[in-house]
Parts: structure tokens; sequence; C-alpha cells
């Protein structure tokens, strides 16, 4: 959308455009032209400006204080913002730019709704909002949207420096909103680009520090058998806990050879609901290993992991219990449910070779950046690798030249 630059700012009923010696509407006084000082009368200031030949207008009226009194200037300072729009919204390589109709959006308002219309568990949703009102909120949510397209030094500002102490999931959750809600207006035509891209988030994801503890198989039989199977679906399927919880013997598949992973166990444990980052109906199929599978083939259809009076198991029950029976099973602080998924992931990578991409798949997770991240650490170096499938090579091809 190809709009001419700056525009022009000025109010119709500016008496020094009244014309009615050469203008019909002027001579016959049915003109806009009435106020004497238009810098200090009820009239909207106007910003015109041309849109691929074809003109446009964008009305600004000065605010109201508390009191319900006209603050004069308001308007125009806004038609010069929406002005000053024009030309920084421009896109480098298409000079394009931003429309002021839809860059005087509120970020804010923008950011709550697409996080309300996010296709997530309710529990994920409630996370998004925590993160957007405590952080997002306070250094963004009073921008423009089109502002905050170009916010880029902010919203670095915010994630790397503001958030830092805390955890790089955290941080990434707040980078989301943030570029999701452009990308979003981006396609919604309210602005047509933004610069809010290229944000690095140190040590993203959860890494394995490396001292992790891989504890003994008696420990982890304890937690089991303290909690419940629960624990070895989590360690022999890398299931998230909240994914761990809905399963039920019916998603068994294969005589027992795969899992049909579709839903979570909602927080009121009543239900299952969507996967984390997924719609409901989506699922993901990871095998079972064979002892866990022996432990499953007898136990009663439907949830293994019942409730006392609801569908699922209590997720907050669960997890309390978990860090009650750790220090029990003298596993050392620090070890969590998710890392038995981290347990499950190593294994996976290390011992078993698997390629990285099948493991995220078999973990749930939307991109693989984040496997890298989290666990790109536990993979063969690449340069090792390659240093000695060179070699061999070389081996192989003059080994072969020397006996010609």
């Amino acid at each position: 959308m190809a709009v001419k630059l700056q525009g022009t700012i000025f109010k119709k009923c500016d008496m020094s455009a009244h014309k009615p010696e050469s203008n019909k509407a002027c001579a016959a006084e049915t003109c806009q032209h009435t106020c004497a000082n238009p810098d200090r009368c009820p009239h909207a200031w106007t910003l015109r400006y041309s849109v691929n030949g074809k003109q446009k207008e964008e009305s600004f009226r000065d605010d109201l204080d508390a009191s319900k009194r006209v603050r004069y200037g308001t308007g125009y300072r806004k038609a010069q913002d929406a002005q000053l729009e024009l030309t920084r919204g421009k896109r480098a390589e298409g000079q394009t730019y931003i429309t002021p109709t839809g860059g005087r959006d509120n970020f804010g308002e923008v950011c709550e709704a697409f996080i309300a219309a996010m296709a997530c568990a309710d529990s994920t949703r409630k996370a998004y909002g925590d993160t957007y009102r405590k952080w997002v909120k306070p250094a963004m949510g009073h921008l423009t949207l089109a502002r905050a397209a170009n916010a880029h030094d902010a919203a670095e500002e915010l994630i790397t420096v503001k958030m830092a102490h805390l955890s790089p999931v955290r941080r990434s959750t707040a980078r989301l909103l943030i570029t999701g809600a452009l990308d979003k207006a981006v396609k919604t035509g309210k602005i047509t680009t933004h610069r809010v891209t290229d944000i690095e988030i140190q040590d993203n994801g959860r890494p394995m520090p490396a001292e992790f503890t891989f504890p003994t198989y008696a420990q982890v039989k304890y937690l089991a058998d303290s909690i419940g199977i629960v624990v070895w679906l989590m360690r022999g399927c890398g299931l998230r806990i909240s994914e761990a919880l809905a399963v039920e013997k019916s998603d068994f598949r294969h005589e027992g050879r795969t899992l049909r992973v579709s839903g979570q166990a909602s927080r009121d444990s009543q239900r299952k609901i969507a996967l984390k980052h997924r719609k409901m109906g989506e699922y993901r199929d990871v095998p079972v290993p064979a002892w866990l599978w022996a432990m499953v083939k007898d136990l009663p259809d439907g949830p293994l992991c019942p409730g006392n009076g609801r569908r699922y198991a209590v997720y907050g029950t669960v997890k309390e219990q978990f860090v009650r029976h750790v220090p029990r099973a003298g596993i050392p602080a620090g070890f969590t449910p998710h890392s038995l998924r981290h347990l499950y992931a190593s294994v996976m990578l290390v011992e078993g070779g698997i390629d990285i991409t099948e493991v995220a798949r078999f973990l749930g997770h939307r991109d693989i950046n984040e496997t890298y991240r989290t666990y790109g650490h536990l993979l063969p170096n690449a340069n090792d690798k390659a240093i000695a499938a060179l070699d061999a090579e070389f081996d192989r091809w003059s080994n072969a030249a020397e006996q010609e």
C-alpha cells in the first residue's frame, strides 16, 4: 500500500481558506470555513494523505481533562503523531507505509485480544495473561500499534534486561506475546510490517546443567510406588505431568507399542483439554517401552491416574507429593517432575542415538528450535563428527589409489 509521505494537517473551519470570490460554497456561506481561531475551536484536526492515488482523511479531536475542559492542541499533536507514522512505518524493501487507521490502535488491547484468541489450555492462557500484565503491559501496553511495531529497543530491553533474572521460559513467553500480537496485526492489515525481530534469549529453553541428577531405578521406583503410575508415564514416554494425568488405557495402540497423546488434564481434573500449543483433536503418537506396557496391560479400562471423586488425579496434589517424596527417595534437591522428561530426552538422544527431529516430535515441541536449545548440548559434537567422516573418507580414497 503506497502512501504519499507526510500528508497535510489542517482544520476545515480555518478562515484562511475562506474564498467567497472563487468558491461557490464560500460565496453561498455554506462552507466549513467558519472559525476565526481554529486553534481554539471545537472542530477536529484533519490529516489528509494519499493511498494508491486515492485521497484519504483522518480526524483527530482535542482531548478533555477530568473536568470536561478541552485540552487545546492535543488533537493537533495526535495528527502530528499519525503524520510521523506515515514516514516511520516505511517498509524498507517495499516502500510501503503504516496507515494511521490501524496504527492508532492500542498495542495493549491488540495483545490482549491475541492472548484471548490463542488455541491453548485455560491454564496456559492464564500464564500468558500473567506475564502480559506483569511485564509486557507496563513496558509497551500504552503504545500505539504503530509505535510498538518500531519498538525493537524497548522490547529487547524488557526481555534481556528487565526480565534477565527470570527463567528463559518466562522471557520466551514475553517475546512470544509481543511478536505474536504484531504478526497478527500485520496479517489483519492494521500495519504493514514490524521491526520487533531477532531478539535473542541467552540460555533459552530448559537446558540440563552439567550437574543434572540421573536417579537410580530404585529411586524412581520409590517415587512411583509413593505417587502412582504417572511417574512411569513421564519417565517412559516423556510426557508433561498434565499429559500423563490424562492418559487412559484406550490411548494405547498397536498392542501397546504406541501411546496416542491427545490431550492433558484440566486443572479441575474433570476433563481432557487440548495439548499445549495445540487445538482440541490434535495429537501425537509416542513409542511405548515394553516394560511400561507390561505395567499397563492388566489395568482396568479408563484413566490410569483416576482422582478421588474426579476423572483424573489433581495436578497440584501430584506435584506436592512429588516434592515431598523426592528427598525421601534420596534424590538431590532440584529434581522436579519435569526432570523425568529430561531423562527421557537424554536417553533417546545419547544412548539411543535417535534423530533430534524425532525426539522433538515425541516431546510435542511445536518448534524444533526449542528442542535444539534445550537438548542440543547432549548431541555429539558436529565438528568432531565431520572430522571423523572426512578422515575416514580420505583413508578409503588414498588406500584405493595406492592399490592401483
